[in-house]
Order: structure tokens, then sequence, then C-alpha cells
């Protein structure tokens, strides 16, 4: 049941698919009824006017022809008795409701007499007359008609008329829904990358308007983050001249310890606006996508790093790990997060695995962790840890908010736990098909 609640155009074809059904079944219940009472209608006003014909021969023929007309009448299933007096029919179910345009006008008056049984036996029409010779003589014929659903072929048509109804409405549900997964693979593709086609403003008029407020929200979001990456890189690129002559000016100081200290600030603010800079790269970045095998490209950065002295351990996957990517993008992110853990862990022991659609890098230290109330603060640009992040280690609080944008952007995701055994645990999730779309 939760699966037909679950997707829209499941709870519409069921309800389409209802309808159907319950419409066909009063459809049959109407026909079957108004079916019967007309076929016993028009059989019995044909009984009726046989037997007036009937009742006139019988009594003016000799006794042998007589008995044929009698034997017809019996291959009819007509029933014939006679007594000496007049039996009145008592406690009568239902007058018969032939139009009597139908029946001859013959029997429409005394000494005939038309009656029906009670349900469930059939309808039954009956017929008296007094002879000449005062005996009375009563006709008893059956109505039937044949139950609808017993004609040959009547169900197969039914079930065929069904399955065409629901063949149709299926057909006219998905294309109905159709512009639904437009829209949804479209916002899946702009939150992964803002350079993603536009939706074709085609089909009903609703749709055309929605698709075009789509659009015009991509062009304005897309607007937004390149002015935001041209304002970063400008401002970042024109603090570098005054931060130049401030350098010089520091080297004529005569007090040494001023000077150190000057030159200290003067190169950390150097370090944040490289990191501004590269941040703005990052965002404008064009890189093309192609095939990488991630676990080649893991060790890579794991070698790199313990030949600089920094102890990283690596977990190799069991099998190639191939993804569609940018190379040097993913290469940044996943050193980002490697330099993180020596310099806040002590060291990094880093994995690979796959788990069914996703392949996750696993990269684990041993340093203080991260409060749970943080946890998503510290993707945030410039955000950082004072009690575990101090300036002094360097840090610009960019690597991780460059790390995920860029993780983002493969259609993937950052999650960062505490190990029981102490240390954080940051796992790198890309799914293997749709990575660097």
């Amino acid at each position: 049941m939760r699966a037909l609640t679950d997707r829209m155009s499941y709870s519409i074809f069921a309800v389409l698919v209802g309808g159907i059904l319950l419409s066909q079944a009063i459809a049959l219940g109407l026909y079957r009824t108004d079916r019967a009472e007309a076929v016993a209608d028009a059989e019995g006003g044909q009984l009726a006017n046989c037997l007036d014909g009937m009742v006139g021969a019988i009594e003016e023929q000799p006794p042998e022809v007589r008995s044929m007309i009698l034997r017809n009448l019996k291959e009819r299933q007509v029933t014939i008795r006679t007594n000496a007096g007049h039996e009145v029919v008592l406690d009568v179910y239902e007058r018969s409701s032939l139009p009597k345009r139908d029946i001859s006008p013959a029997i429409s008056v005394p000494p005939f007499g038309l009656v029906t049984t009670p349900p469930p036996e059939p309808k039954t029409i009956q017929v008296s007359r007094q002879m000449k010779d005062g005996t009375w003589m009563k006709f008893y014929a059956p109505v039937t008609a044949t139950d609808a659903l017993r004609e040959p072929g009547f169900l197969a048509s039914l079930a065929g008329s069904a399955a065409v109804a629901i063949l149709l409405s299926a057909w006219v549900l998905g294309f109905t829904t159709r512009p639904l997964r437009r829209f949804a693979a479209a916002a899946d593709r702009l939150g992964v990358d803002m350079n993603a086609p536009s939706l074709d403003e085609a089909g009903p008029r609703e749709v055309r308007l929605a698709a075009s407020a789509f659009n015009k929200m991509q062009r304005r979001l897309k607007a937004f983050v390149e002015d935001r990456t041209r304002m970063l890189a400008a401002i970042s690129h024109d603090l570098r001249t005054p931060l130049t002559r401030m350098r010089l000016r520091a080297e004529f100081i005569d007090d040494d310890t001023v000077r150190e200290k000057m030159l200290e600030d003067l190169q950390e603010m150097e370090a944040m606006i490289g990191a501004t800079l590269a941040f703005a790269r990052e965002e404008a970045s064009q890189e093309a996508i192609e095939p990488l095998d991630l676990g080649s490209l893991v060790a890579k950065l794991a070698e790199s790093a313990r030949e600089a002295g920094h102890p990283v351990g690596l977990l190799p996957p069991a099998r190639p790990v191939r993804i569609m990517g940018r190379r040097t993008a993913l290469k940044r992110a996943l050193g980002n997060l490697m330099d993180n853990a020596v310099k806040y862990g002590g060291a990094a022991e880093v994995a690979l695995t796959c788990t069914g659609e996703s392949v996750v890098v696993t990269i684990d230290d041993h340093g203080p962790g991260i409060p749970e109330a943080e946890m998503e603060n510290v993707f945030r640009p410039f955000y950082r840890l004072e009690a575990s992040r101090s300036r002094d280690t360097g840090g610009t609080g960019l690597g991780l908010s460059v790390a995920n944008d860029v993780v983002r952007a493969h259609g993937g995701e950052i999650r960062l736990s505490n190990r029981p055994e102490g240390g954080l645990r940051v796992a790198v999730v890309l799914p293997l098909e749709t990575a660097g779309r």
C-alpha cells in the first residue's frame, strides 16, 4: 500500500483503475438487469401471442389436429391443464409488465389472464380459456432469459474493453506526469552543475510557464554565483598590491620583534588571500569531466603525503573504482581533507569501500574531533573552530568549504562523525554512476 502512495503517478493510476473497474461493475449490473427484463418482455409477448392463436386453433380443429398442436406447444415447454370449472388464481405476485401493445387484445380481457411467479422462479405466462364444451383449458409457458455473463465471448469482450481503458489511462498518466520527472531531473542537475542545460519550454501552457520560471531561476542563481566569484577574485587580487607595499615597509623596521610579528601577520593575510583566490577559481572552474580511477588517485595523494613526511595510511579498495569526475578538483578536495587530518589529528588513515551504487572514501584522524553542534558550521567559508583549529596552524577556514563544493559538484556529500575510540571520521560519498555529471 505504501508503494502505491509513495509516488503520485501510482496513486493517480490506482484511482483511475479503481474508477474504471467500479464503473464497469455498475454498468454490468445495470445491463444484466435491463437486458433480462427486456428479453423476458419480448419473449413473453411472443409466447402470449402464440398461445392466443393456438387456443382458437385447438378449439376449431378436429381431435387429431388438436393433438398435434398440443405436442408442438409441449415442445416449447408449455404445460396444459384442463378442469371442469374456472380456477381463480390467488395471491398473484406480480401482474405481467409486458407492454399490452405487444400482446393480442384477445387475451387482454377475460377469460384470459397473464401472471408471473415470484423470484427466483422464472416468469410464467398463464392463459386460461373456457372451451365450447364448458371445459377450462390452461396454458403455462415459462419466460426464460439467458444471463449475459453466460453468452459466448461476453466476458472476454468486457475484459478486453477494461484492459484497453486501463492501458490508455496508463499511457495518458505517463504522458501527463513526464514533465514532473523532467523538473526533478533538472533540479537535481542544477544542484550539482550551475551550467546544466535549461529545460525545454514545450508542452501544455502550465508546463511551459513552469519551465520558463525554472529557467529564469537558474539564470539568476548562475548570475549571482558568478558575481560573487568575480567580487571575491577582484578583492583578493586588489589586496595583493597594498600587502606588497606593507611587506617592503616592514623590512625597514629597526625593532626585530615588531618586524617579525608584522611579517607573520602579512604572511597570514597573503595566505588567506591566496586561499580566497583558489576558492574563487574553484567556483568558476570549467574543468572537463573524464574517466577516473579513484583508487589510483587516492593512492597517489597518500604517497605524496608520506613523501612529505606526513603519517598517512591507506587501505586500498578490493577492486578498481572507476568514476567520471574532474581530476584536479577531486585531488584538491581529498588533499585538503588529508591535510586537515594530519594537522588537527596527528595522522590520517584512508580507506575506500564500495556500497551498492556509491563509493565511500573515509579519512580518520586521532584528534579531538568536532562538537556535534559544529558539524554543519565547519563547511562555511572562513569558519574556524578556535578550540582545536587556531590560526597558528596556518588554516584559513576554506579547506572544508572547497572540499564540500567539489564533492557536491560531483553529486556526492561529505559526512562528519566522531569515532567512539576518539578522533574525527570524514566520509566522502560519491555516486558511482553519476559522479561528476
